[in-house]
């Protein structure tokens, strides 16, 4: 027996997408974007480090990062321009993995979209050890996009 989905099953009404300026975040975000229902909800969320770690002494970088974050952001959304669907931007500091759960939980998102890795412009992560941290402990579906 054959079980076929409608369009509107097929997409996703809450995505959360983790940004951070890499390419395997542009590949995730273009994913997200495909998967979206028509009037559904894509959340970016670029994370930085927490300026209050111990092995994060320089404050003035922390404030150069969080700027760069938050134009990244709204450089996204601009780029991504008008839809249909709703697109929101948040910038968080502190542990990347630790943050893209509590948010995905906080804001009951049908799926996290991540890339699995390369060389991150917002932080100290090796961004294939988050990825792998999220699908270890999400409890929402997670996509891990290469």
């Amino acid at each position: 027996m054959m079980v076929q989905y409608g369009e509107k099953n097929r997409f996703m009404n809450k995505i959360l997408v983790g940004i951070d300026g890499s390419k395997g975040s542009e590949y995730a975000l273009n994913k997200a974007m495909m998967l979206i229902s028509e009037y559904g909800e894509l959340i970016l969320l670029a994370v930085i480090p927490n300026p209050y770690d111990r092995n994060f002494v320089d404050k003035e970088l922390y404030k150069e990062l969080k700027k760069k974050a938050d134009r990244l952001i709204k450089d996204i959304i601009e780029d991504i321009g008008v839809h249909d669907f709703a697109v929101s931007g948040v910038v968080e500091n502190g542990d990347a993995a630790a943050k893209i759960i509590d948010i995905a939980n906080n804001l009951n998102v049908d799926l996290i979209m991540l890339g699995s890795k390369g060389a991150s412009e917002l932080g100290h992560y090796p961004i294939g050890s988050v990825a792998n941290k999220v699908v270890q402990y999400a409890h929402k579906p997670v996509m891990v996009v290469r």
